[in-house]
């Protein structure tokens, strides 16, 4: 984060977006890309896959920096982090320094040390956990994911999604009260 502005200074808003994907329009996505003229066709299949794999980060609960804007960092669950916010945004919160120092070693983006992220994948409410990262296990023959709690600061490393989405439900029934009530949710 050197050559970027510090989180932790002035200016640092959020808003949200609209960034539910259904298969309606995967399926337009799909017949636009099937219907267009030969030299189109390989842009139709980007903005295709682009919105399939949103939909698929979203399913597994994955939140991540997935796309830029002017001075914006863009999350699957449609918080945008801005770099120059307006005053009709809500002021950017950072998770506390203690839950920083136990999440010591693991690499979060900008956008994963900011609260007020949205549930995934319903898209509604509140969140306190998020599965951050993940790692394909050969052995396995599955991707292992890293969650943590932006509240207590408790993490888990290489787990099972269905581990690491229980990980989350369990945050947000115990930590996120903690939260939402003082915001009055």
């Amino acid at each position: 984060m050197s050559e970027e502005k510090a989180l932790f200074e002035v200016g640092f808003t959020i808003s949200y977006e609209d960034v539910s994907v259904t298969q309606v329009q995967l399926r337009e996505l799909k017949a636009a890309q099937h219907s267009a003229p030969a030299m189109q066709k390989y842009g139709k299949f980007k903005v295709w896959l682009h919105y399939a794999n949103l939909k698929r980060w979203q399913k597994q609960g994955h939140h991540f920096h997935y796309l830029s804007g002017e001075n914006a960092d863009h999350c699957t669950c449609g918080l945008v982090l801005h770099e120059n916010g307006t005053s009709d945004q809500e002021i950017a919160v950072v998770i506390s320094k203690n839950v920083q120092k136990k999440l010591d070693g693991i690499e979060l983006e900008q956008i994963q040390m900011v609260r007020g992220h949205v549930g995934l994948p319903s898209l509604k409410g509140e969140t306190v956990a998020l599965i951050i990262n993940f790692n394909y296990n050969d052995e396995l023959n599955d991707y292992l994911w890293t969650v943590i709690c932006q509240q207590c600061g408790d993490y888990q490393v290489e787990i099972k999604n269905m581990d690491a989405k229980s990980f989350v439900k369990t945050h947000n029934k115990i930590c996120g009260p903690v939260i939402f009530e003082k915001k009055g949710k």
